[in-house]
């Protein structure tokens, strides 16, 4: 079973462990215990698989490496690695 993340009306923010069905029931939020509904967030976390030099760190690290402060590309064309 996956965790999803809950949000409450208070802005509290928690994660729940249920089935896919049970996703859009709302539960009880452990700091107020008012119901939170079902939220879908976005992690920071980039995926190395216990290695950093990944193909999508190398492209990243290409990515970021021309783009310019507004997050434009500097070229027209932007190649793959």
């Amino acid at each position: 079973m996956p965790f999803y993340d809950y949000q409450c009306k208070h802005g509290h923010v928690f994660e729940e462990l249920c089935s896919m069905s049970d996703r859009n029931v709302d539960k009880d939020c452990p700091e107020c215990n008012e119901k939170g509904s079902f939220i879908i967030t976005v992690n920071q976390n980039r995926p190395t698989f216990g290695n950093e030099e990944t193909l999508w760190n190398m492209r990243e690290r290409k990515r970021i490496s021309e783009t310019n402060k507004y997050g434009k590309y500097k070229d027209k064309f932007s190649g793959h690695i």
